[in-house]
């Protein structure tokens, strides 16, 4: 059975991080009207919507995702008008607009905990996740502190995303309220029919009357969670709190009835059948994520999966323990993501490398620090991505090659909240421990989140690489490398990486049937330098298309790992990062290489 065509099928996504995109008014801050001037750069570059991260009011602990009112804008972002302006001059381009649906929590700040930690009987009061202290638990110690609280011992012993433990103590009602993050993102108790009706009327009912298009359902497998709270097992002997199991707060029972609800109580009902729902589920199976794309009612439209960053690691892992991928292991995550085409008759599947959380592609899976193949590796992953199947969807500045912060960089230098709790604990931990504090360095320089975050760098121009004003003070610091990395000197100029990407998004919708909606089928499992792969056409024509992909994730020249049977009748070039062509002639490092097989168009 065919899919139900969606506008987002074919369409490329372009994931903006406002604080970080473009500076407007001098200080130093991203914002709305930054983002619409810039709006025909992204026309041009072939993106087809944004998904725009948080720009909610919020006293921004976490960069926006601890909203305090959904129905309002961030100050520094701009007013309720330029959102306005967005969302119409996205439209008139043909364009449309993603926002963030932050909803498994709130900021401390949101009126909704405000009242609700005043008492236990009023309104609000079971709008949250509160439970009573439990006197056999260990000793709170809040995040950031080396010292236990003397108000209570916490429901159990789970520890928090970001560190800490996951309960924070209100002498208002002396009771603990749960935030699976940081103490000012209480979560929003889920349980409440109240709760889902708020939600669906301030948070997504609001903005599809704005005319917004759709929605990236933010950690959307985390709202239904064991509401026993067990205590999680001790794997780390010597620590009061314990890492959390996916099973105690992911994909619990009732997830898939409020998802349902939500999309016909909101998503159909303010914005009709055309809204896209994506969700992001980290930790999550293949059979469960089957699970969330062939409900009826419909659910997800498709997902967000982030096994493939986090490959050779797990969710517990520390950012001096983060270990790089192992290329076999890494095919067989892709392998999963591209399973979803077929995992049931309406799935659908996305494909990204970046995002707000992670690093920089090219330091992920890339060469790293080794200057002599950043530029062939930024066009290789481009070619990877884009010759995957789903919904395209590029991270700002991956279109140029952005990187990683600078070694140069110190602690200070730093402004992910996570990363800076993480130097807390480290030094707590290991205190006047030099090689302990140098490696907890090390790691923020790989998998800090700022990695992603710094300014985006239009132009040479000194200091702020056209982020913002001359005089002005970036938020965080401007990568050191802008004046030979930045838009301006890309755009235009031939075997630049943005004029690849460009080029590359024209390729990709011209044979969509191969790229977008074709069938995955890995060719060279164990390979440890090179990753091949066969594309196989799934519409309805007269003979099947074919494209041979083959890639070299390493620093040295390879042969390709092509089977014989693919190599007859002779594949004919149709795309590639590097200029050679010959299927017989080797790779050269951190390229690739797009073979037509059986005629397939070029």
């Amino acid at each position: 059975m065919p899919l139900t065509p969606r506008w987002w099928h074919n369409a490329t996504g372009y994931q903006v991080y406002p604080a970080s995109f473009r500076d407007s008014n001098g200080d130093g801050i991203g914002d709305l009207p930054g983002i619409i001037s810039s709006l025909d750069y992204l026309k041009d570059l072939g993106v087809d919507f944004i998904w725009l991260s948080p720009t909610y009011d919020s006293p921004q602990h976490d960069m926006g995702y601890d909203v305090s009112d959904y129905e309002a804008i961030y100050g520094p972002y701009g007013t309720m008008d330029d959102m306005d302006t967005l969302i119409r001059e996205l439209h008139a381009r043909g364009m449309r607009i993603v926002l963030d649906l932050v909803v498994n929590h709130t900021s401390s700040e949101h009126a909704w905990f405000k009242a609700s930690r005043q008492s236990k009987d009023n309104k609000f009061s079971d709008w949250y996740i509160w439970r009573d202290p439990k006197e056999d638990g260990p000793l709170q110690q809040p995040l950031g502190t080396g010292t236990a609280r003397r108000e209570g011992r916490p429901p159990n012993n789970w520890r928090a995303a970001f560190g800490g433990s996951v309960w924070t103590y209100a002498e208002e009602r002396g009771q603990y309220y749960m935030h699976l993050a940081l103490p000012e993102q209480p979560d929003l108790n889920w349980e409440n029919p109240e709760v889902r009706k708020a939600v669906f009327e301030s948070a997504i009912g609001f903005w599809l009357k704005k005319g917004v298009d759709g929605f990236r359902a933010d950690v959307v497998n985390c709202y239904c969670k064991d509401q026993t709270f067990p205590d999680a097992p001790v794997s780390m002997p010597n620590e009061a709190i314990q890492p959390m199991l996916p099973q105690h707060i992911l994909n619990g029972p009732r997830i898939h009835e409020w998802l349902q609800q939500m999309r016909t109580d909101a998503l159909e009902r303010y914005g009709g059948e055309d809204v896209l729902l994506l969700g992001e589920l980290p930790a999550t199976g293949m059979d469960e994520i089957t699970k969330y794309m062939s409900a009826i009612p419909r659910e997800l439209d498709m997902v967000f999966d982030l096994d493939f960053l986090m490959v050779g690691n797990d969710w517990a892992s520390k950012p001096h323990e983060f270990q790089q991928p192992k290329l076999p292991d890494l095919k067989d995550a892709f392998v999963k993501t591209q399973g979803f085409l077929s995992c049931a008759p309406e799935a659908w599947t996305s494909t990204f490398l970046e995002n707000h959380d992670f690093p920089r592609s090219i330091h992920r899976f890339g060469p790293g620090i080794s200057g002599d193949y950043q530029i062939a590796a930024a066009k290789m992953l481009a070619l990877f991505l884009a010759t995957l199947s789903g919904t395209l969807f590029i991270y700002q500045g991956q279109e140029i090659g952005m990187r990683n912060v600078s070694e140069s960089w110190t602690q200070e230098d730093f402004r992910d909240r996570a990363i800076l709790e993480y130097f807390t604990e480290m030094e707590l931990k290991y205190p006047g421990d030099r090689t302990m504090q140098s490696k907890a360095l090390a790691g923020a320089h790989r998998m800090s989140r700022d990695n992603a975050r710094t300014p985006m760098q239009w132009s040479s121009a000194s200091p702020n690489a056209g982020f913002s004003a001359p005089h002005a003070s970036p938020w965080i610091k401007v990568n050191e490398n802008y004046a030979k990395l930045n838009v301006a000197d890309q755009l235009g100029v031939k075997g630049s990486v943005l004029e690849f990407w460009r080029e590359l998004i024209k390729f990709r919708k011209e044979n969509a049937d191969l790229f977008i909606e074709g069938q995955f089928e890995l060719l060279d499992r164990d390979n440890e330098r090179t990753f091949t792969y066969l594309k196989k056409s799934v519409s309805a024509q007269p003979n099947e298309r074919k494209a041979l992909v083959v890639l070299n994730f390493s620093n040295e020249l390879v042969e390709s790992c092509v089977p014989e049977q693919h190599r007859e009748p002779h594949p004919e070039f149709m795309y590639g990062s590097a200029g050679s062509s010959a299927i017989s002639e080797k790779l050269k490092p951190w390229e690739g290489r797009v073979y037509s097989i059986a005629g397939a168009r070029k």
